[in-house]
């Protein structure tokens, strides 16, 4: 989904009750880039994810969408990747096929079905892992800036400023909260007790594509679960 309406939901900006305030909904999708015909079928939002509604004609389908959006809500809690929840997910309804008989479209039926339709789907769209960055500011004498410099780098941070003030360098930088831990006693080890530093929260980033696959496989490992994700067509049955 695209990063404008990704913002726009953080930043809460779409009606409460999408269902309820359709037009709304729309027109504020559609100021944002989204097609017309996806945008007019939103019925259901969860935390930085939408599903929508594109198909025409189908008989019983909008009665079962209640169930659906359940569905919706289970999956966008625990993704198919490391089962955590999801982020900038757009679930597209394009076909379904409904029993004529109402008890064969009742929650044990239309559940399952649209859970491992969402599943599978995320899986072969190449989903992402996302991981938590922190902005780390540090005001440390000049002469050790270097020690602290060192000391960033070894965490996968990227320096974004640094400038002089007095006899002090301030350095502005961003590194992933995995990459922190221990970062205190190290810091004041490196520079003799001599900064000062602090750290503010800044969201989440795509982890590197080359760190991806041993990260799925230890988180997955650690909840228990199987260390490699299950394909697409396991979705299938």
């Amino acid at each position: 989904m695209p990063d404008s309406i990704v913002k726009a939901l953080y930043n809460n900006e779409l009606p409460e009750n999408v269902k309820k305030f359709k037009k709304e909904t729309a027109k504020i999708l559609q100021d944002l880039g989204m097609d017309k015909d996806v945008a007019k079928g939103v019925f259901g939002v969860h935390g930085l994810n939408i599903i929508t509604d594109t198909t025409k004609g189908i008989q019983h389908l909008f009665e079962t969408r209640d169930l659906i959006m359940e569905a919706f809500d289970e999956v966008m809690k625990s993704g198919p990747t490391v089962s955590e929840p999801c982020q900038g997910v757009l679930v597209k309804l394009v076909d379904a096929k409904l029993h004529e008989d109402a008890i064969h479209r009742g929650p044990a039926q239309v559940i399952p079905a649209a859970r491992n339709a969402i599943y599978g789907a995320i899986t072969i769209s190449e989903p992402t892992l996302l991981e938590p960055m922190q902005k780390v500011f540090i005001s440390t004498p000049q002469e050790i800036m270097g020690d602290a410099s060192r000391e960033l780098n070894s965490r996968r941070s990227e320096v974004k400023d640094m400038k002089t003030v007095g006899d002090s360098v301030e350095i502005e930088a961003k590194a992933p909260v995995a990459e922190m831990f221990g970062f205190a006693s190290a810091i004041r080890s490196a520079t003799g007790g001599r900064v000062l530093w602090n750290t503010e929260n800044m969201g989440f980033e795509p982890l590197p594509k080359n760190l991806r696959d041993d990260v799925i496989k230890k988180v997955r490992e650690r909840k228990g679960l199987k260390p490699e994700p299950y394909p697409a067509d396991y979705y299938m049955g």
